[in-house]
C-alpha cells in the first residue's frame, strides 16, 4: 500500500521533518472521507470496513474507537499510512528495508534447505507453546471472574444465533437489524442471520418498547427488509412484532439453541455457553447498555427462566406492530 501524502515535491518528508501537528483521529476520518468524494455516499466505506453507520459515526465524533484491525482496514481504504490516519503525520519513508527483505529471504531459504531441522523447530516450538498455554488457562481457570464472566462479542452472538431454533428480543432499536444511512434504510448485521432462521422455520418474536409512532416505520423497514431476502409469506408465518408500553430498562434476547448442531460444528463456542444453558437449552442474554462496549452478558439459568416469564407477561399484554 502506498502513502501518497508522505510526499512533497521531489523530496520525502521524514517524521523528524514533519511539522508537528495536533489532528484529532475524528477530523483526520472526517477530512479523508470528504477528500475521497464519500461525503453523500460512504456505503464503499462501510462495506470495505464491514460497519454500521453509526459506527462510523461514533469514530468521526470520537464517542468510541475503533479497534487496531478496523484502523489497518481504514489506512489501506484511504491509501495512506497509519501514523497519518491516527496522527495527521506521514511516517518516514527513508527506511530502506531492502537489506531485511533480503535478509529474510536468505534465512528463509535456509530453513528450507534443512528441512529435518526446521521441523525439529517446529515440533519444539510446539511444545514450548503448549505447556505456556497449559499455565496460562490454569491461572485463568483458578480466577474468580476470567472466562466465568458470561460476556459474549457480537461475533459470538451472531455465530451462535445461527443454531436457534426460536428467538424472542426486547429490543430498544431494533439496530442491529436495521440501519439508516443518508440513502435510506439498509439491512443490519444480524439481519441475513434472521432472514436464513425465518427460511429453515425457525420462530422469531421481536418486543420493542414504548408508543412512539416511529416504530411503526422501523418494523416496516425490518419487514421490508427480510421480505426481500426470502419472501414475504415466510415472514408473516414465523416472524411477529408487539409494542409494549411497560417500562423497560434494557434489551435482552432469548434463544433456544440447537446444542447438538452447536457443539457439532462450533465446539468452543458450546462449551463457552453450556454453564448457561436451561434444562430445555434456552440461553438468555442481556443486551449491552451502552455504546462503548461490544459485549453482551449471558443470564444464569435461573436469569433466563425468570426473563422468559417476563417476556411472555409483555408479549400478551403487548400490541400487535
Amino acid at each position: 500500500m502506498t502513502a501518497p501524502h508522505q510526499i512533497t515535491g521531489d523530496t520525502a518528508v521524514t517524521q523528524s521533518e514533519a511539522p508537528a501537528r495536533e489532528v484529532k483521529f475524528g477530523q483526520m476520518l472526517e477530512s479523508l472521507i470528504e477528500r475521497g468524494g464519500y461525503s453523500r455516499n460512504r456505503k464503499k466505506i462501510l462495506s470495505a470496513l464491514d460497519i454500521s453507520a453509526a459506527a462510523l459515526s461514533q469514530y468521526i465524533r470520537e464517542q468510541t474507537r475503533p479497534s487496531f484491525g478496523k484502523l489497518l482496514a481504514m489506512a489501506e481504504f484511504f491509501d495512506v499510512s497509519l501514523d497519518y490516519l491516527v496522527y495527521g503525520r506521514p511516517a518516514s519513508s527513508l527506511i530502506d528495508y531492502g537489506p531485511l527483505y533480503r535478509y529474510v529471504d536468505h534465512a528463509l531459504a535456509d530453513v528450507q534447505a534443512r528441512g529435518s531441522r526446521h521441523s525439529a523447530v517446529v515440533a519444539r516450538i510446539g511444545r514450548v507453546l503448549t505447556d505456556r498455554i497449559n499455565v496460562v488457562a490454569a491461572e485463568l481457570a483458578s480466577a474468580p471472574t476470567a472466562t466465568r464472566e458470561g460476556l459474549l462479542q457480537d461475533d459470538e452472538i451472531l455465530q451462535l444465533e445461527r443454531y436457534c431454533r426460536q428467538a424472542d428480543i426486547l429490543s430498544l432499536n431494533l439496530e442491529f437489524e436495521v440501519i439508516y444511512t443518508e440513502d435510506g434504510i439498509a439491512a443490519g448485521r444480524f439481519l441475513p442471520v434472521v432472514a436464513a432462521n425465518l427460511e429453515r422455520g425457525a420462530i422469531y418474536r421481536f418486543l420493542v418498547p414504548g408508543s412512539d409512532a416511529k416504530w411503526h416505520t422501523a418494523v416496516e423497514a425490518c419487514r421490508r427488509l427480510l421480505a426481500d431476502q426470502i419472501g414475504g409469506d415466510r415472514v408473516r408465518q414465523c416472524c411477529s412484532f408487539r409494542r409494549t408500553t411497560a417500562p423497560v430498562l434494557t434489551g435482552a434476547m432469548l434463544y433456544e439453541i440447537d446444542t447438538t448442531g452447536l457443539e457439532a460444528e462450533g465446539p468452543a463456542l458450546h462449551a463457552q455457553i453450556t454453564d448457561y444453558l436451561t434444562e430445555d437449552d434456552w440461553l438468555g442474554c442481556v443486551i449491552r447498555p451502552n455504546s462503548d462496549s461490544n459485549s453482551d452478558m449471558l443470564m444464569d439459568p435461573l436469569h433466563a427462566h425468570r426473563a422468559r416469564a417476563s417476556f411472555d407477561a409483555l408479549w400478551s399484554s403487548a400490541v400487535a406492530v
